[in-house]
């Protein structure tokens, strides 16, 4: 069930501009923002990280609430953008334990939810990282 849902997810993610790969190395921050790229009426937008087969909130912010972040992450991450069409956070000084797959969730009347995410790969500060 939990692999068809995310199926569902992934068709719609051509509707939100997202990097597939972020790289970063231990010690710098790591930047991961999405675009919705349709006009919609969103009512929040949700970070999440994938933690083995669930999802942990990272934060999220509407435009009654604002921004929050889950007291969890407060001190690793800020969100850098908030907005109901662009959404961005930075992941401060990236660890190991950093590295894995975050979603951006657009809720969205009366749609429900647009789902789409970068995963974040984490190097140690001694190796070369190659882009191409």
């Amino acid at each position: 069930v939990w692999i068809l849902l995310k199926l569902g997810s992934i068709c719609l993610a051509a509707l939100i501009q997202t990097p597939q790969t972020v790289l970063s190395t231990v010690g710098e921050d790591a930047p991961l923002s999405c675009l919705l790229l349709e006009t919609k009426d969103v009512q929040q937008v949700t970070w999440q990280k994938v933690l083995g087969y669930t999802e942990r909130n990272i934060g999220s912010y509407s435009e009654d609430f604002g921004q929050t972040v889950n007291p969890d992450f407060k001190d690793k991450v800020q969100f850098t953008e908030a907005g109901l069409q662009k959404t961005s956070i930075l992941i401060r000084n990236v660890t190991e334990q950093d590295e894995g797959c975050y979603f951006c969730r657009f809720i969205i009347e009366p749609d429900g939810a647009l789902t789409a995410g970068s995963c974040l790969k984490v190097y140690g500060e001694n190796q070369t990282v190659l882009q191409g």
